[in-house]
């Protein structure tokens, strides 16, 4: 069940951020300015932030097979239409519509984890799946402009080749995918029926507590900063003469060592038995590296790119984490979907921000200082985020 999770975030993260290497070409074809690029970027985290909560209850209470398969069908389909976009309006729309596919299958992820996996290894889990969503985004800025776009000749070719791979693993779940009878949960020492929870309770045991919210806070503004930053990045360093190859695979490389940092990290916190330094240490050195990430070159762009990269992805991998240890498994699909609502609209103004201020500023240094902020907002909430790891868990029992 995890590879085929891996599969569909793969095609999620391929499908949403392909645009993103492709930026300057189409802001040309299509008369777009940078903070139009910026609300393409946005619009599939307004989808999710639109449509997760009613998923999240939906695969609580249907299962997780069920709406996967909904939303890969969409997100595959709408985001094939992309290829006949033939203004901004046209491509907006099917973009919007393709993220609706997207914030169908997503929040389901910590279901699949809880249902999988016993307790002890939620975080190693979540990250391992998680890390199929940034390979697909690492792989977008790499094959993008390096293999689909001389390959199919244009950006309209490159948005149906990815739409035809979504559906394909799409096809994959349908055949594969299987529900478990029951959910067995490690220490929650619960067994629940997914269908035995009603709509109003889920919602109402997570929406009260707090600290749901307080994680929710840290992926606001770690999305916000993650997506707005690197969704720009490829355009960056195009701007400063870096062909678009290179430039793909350059940036790339943040989103690869987010995997790296998304496997690691939560095993680091697994054997520590403790969440909250990870978040907060962790977000005083990131958002220093994003700052060189973004007005440096030569070694200390590398450097920066390295750092921000890992620890990023790691951050972002123990978010997703911890609707399951703050909720329970009972509640987790609607806790993940709660807590992606809040986490998604950083990632909704993150880009229109970073667009907009270029667009006005005339680069995108004020930008990159904002993201900064965004990042270093994180030492405060992961300072007063409560303990979910394992030792906080022995204290308690």
């Amino acid at each position: 069940m995890a590879t085929l999770m891996w599969l569909m975030l793969f095609a999620l993260g391929l499908s949403w951020f392909c645009f993103a290497p492709m930026m300057l070409t189409m802001m040309d074809d299509l008369s777009i300015t940078f903070e139009k690029a910026g609300v393409i970027i946005a619009l599939v985290p307004l989808a999710l932030v639109i449509v997760c909560i009613p998923s999240g209850l939906f695969a609580d209470r249907f299962g997780f097979k069920r709406t996967v398969l909904i939303g890969g069908i969409a997100m595959s389909v709408f985001g094939l239409f992309r290829g006949f976009s033939r203004d901004f309006a046209t491509l907006a729309i099917t973009t919007f519509l393709c993220g609706v596919g997207y914030a169908i299958t997503y929040p389901a992820l910590p279901k699949v984890v809880g249902i999988w996996f016993h307790a002890k290894e939620y975080a190693l889990a979540t990250g391992i799946v998680f890390s199929g969503m940034v390979a697909g985004l690492s792989a977008s800025f790499v094959l993008t402009p390096a293999v689909l776009l001389p390959l199919s000749g244009s950006w309209q070719g490159v948005f149906i080749a990815i739409g035809i791979l979504s559906l394909t693993f799409t096809i994959v779940w349908i055949v594969l995918a299987r529900e478990a009878s029951e959910s067995t949960i490690g220490s929650f020492g619960t067994k629940t029926s997914a269908r035995s929870i009603s709509f109003r309770k889920s919602l109402s045991a997570v929406a009260q507590n707090k600290h749901i919210w307080i994680a929710a806070l840290i992926g606001f503004f770690l999305l916000g900063s993650q997506i707005g930053f690197i969704g720009f990045f490829p355009a960056i360093l195009e701007l400063q003469g870096i062909d678009p190859s290179t430039a793909g695979v350059t940036a790339s490389m943040i989103t690869w060592l987010m995997i790296l940092g998304s496997l690691i990290m939560p095993n680091a916190s697994d054997r520590v038995g403790l969440r909250r330094p990870f978040f907060w240490i962790s977000s005083i050195i990131a958002g220093a590296a994003l700052y060189f990430a973004g007005t440096m070159i030569g070694l200390t762009l590398w450097i920066s790119i390295i750092v921000y990269g890992f620890l990023s992805g790691g951050m972002a991998a123990l978010a997703l984490a911890m609707p399951i240890e703050l909720a329970g498994p009972s509640y987790a699909a609607t806790a993940g979907g709660l807590s992606l609502v809040v986490g998604y609209l950083g990632a909704i103004i993150g880009p229109w921000l970073v667009g907009y201020l270029s667009t006005m500023t005339g680069s995108f240094f004020v930008s990159t200082i904002v993201c900064v902020i965004l990042t270093e907002a994180n030492v405060i909430l992961g300072l007063i985020l409560k303990e979910t790891g394992k030792k906080a868990f022995r204290k308690n029992t």
